[in-house]
């Protein structure tokens, strides 16, 4: 079956609820920072641990900073100045001396060039062998003996989309083992990533649905149907475009131009989004350790049968499945 990884292992957006007026704040200083990338870069973060700030707090703070009174899944990408305070009091927690702290820089940097490096070759046809980056190489590979233009472009955006995704899991692969302060900041630097590689497939899908309409599985396949769905789920930062598409799903589900999955998982992002019950629970988040939880449920008592209609699984076969996404969940 086609599969797609879905789930960003980082918790973040998923991680905050609070009201505004609850929300971590950033301190006057780091506030300036967050605004120079090269100030944020140069600043002693470790002489800020030894005088007991709440580094995870601060850090906290600054992924507040990009979201809007909508919730997580209604704000902006890092900044490079963000990203580097971010990422350095989520390093600074880890070590215990400034020599230790560069180290990790350091050694961070030097992943994520291989890593730049490792994204352009699969781009340009590079075969891997092993997974998770083995099933991204056949995707690029299958974008690239499309025929149509439109297709192959969509291909292509989807597979980049996937690289960058399955890096969490697999990226030790392309950059061997990290310490905890330089994991902390390949991390940082993946979400920013994934998060612009989204903001740009977003505006690239918008434009193309407006120019040619939709993916119908009789014309463009149903590869092409259900990439174009999933870049639909990754554009969580326009949710007037997510229910643009699912108007749009509604009733190509009863002429087979689009599957009820792919419409039960739009629905309930969309209703996740807008802080409404879910219909299907495919959306949801880490409750402890290895146990991953669905969000609240419009129907608890036919969620089953709805997701039957959508052939999408029991509830519990999903849950199974998404409990190791939840494996380094803290709390």
């Amino acid at each position: 079956m086609f599969r797609f990884v879905l789930v960003a292992v980082a918790g973040l957006l998923m991680a905050f609820q609070a009201a505004p007026s609850r929300r971590p704040q950033l301190t006057p200083t780091l506030s300036a920072l967050a605004e120079d990338a090269a100030a944020a870069r140069a600043f002693d973060y470790m002489a800020l641990k030894a005088e007991g700030a709440d580094l995870r707090t601060l850090a906290d703070a600054v992924y507040m900073r990009t979201h809007s009174e909508g919730g997580p899944r209604s704000g902006r990408c890092l900044t490079e100045a963000e990203a580097e305070v971010q990422s350095s009091l989520m390093a600074a927690m880890t070590v215990d001396s400034p020599e230790a702290f560069e180290r990790d820089r350091a050694a961070a940097d030097e992943a994520l060039g291989k890593w730049r490096a490792f994204a352009r070759s699969m781009a340009e046809g590079r075969v891997a062998t092993e997974e998770p980056f083995s099933w991204v190489s056949e995707r690029y590979a299958g974008a690239a003996a499309e025929t149509d233009p439109r297709i192959r472009d969509l291909l292509t955006r989807a597979a980049g989309d996937q690289l960058i995704r399955r890096a969490f899991e697999g990226a030790e692969q392309v950059w061997g083992p990290l310490s905890p302060g330089a994991k902390a900041r390949t991390d940082t630097a993946l979400n920013t990533l994934m998060c612009e590689t989204d903001g740009a497939n977003t505006t690239w899908l918008k434009a193309d649905i407006a120019a040619n309409g939709w993916f119908r599985i009789s014309t463009s396949g149903e590869m092409a149907s259900r990439t174009a769905w999933l870049m639909v789920q990754h554009a969580d930062r326009d949710r007037a475009f997510q229910k643009e598409v699912l108007a749009m799903l509604e009733p190509l589900v009863a002429t087979g131009e689009t599957s009820a999955a792919n419409y039960a998982y739009l629905w309930d992002r969309v209703a996740v989004g807008e802080n409404r019950p879910q219909r299907y629970g495919t959306q949801g988040r880490c409750a402890a350790k290895d146990v991953w939880e669905p969000f609240e449920l419009e129907d608890p008592d036919r969620v089953e049968a709805l997701r039957a209609e959508a052939d999408i699984g029991t509830l519990a076969e999903y849950a199974g499945r998404m409990h190791r996404f939840c494996a380094d969940f803290t709390g």
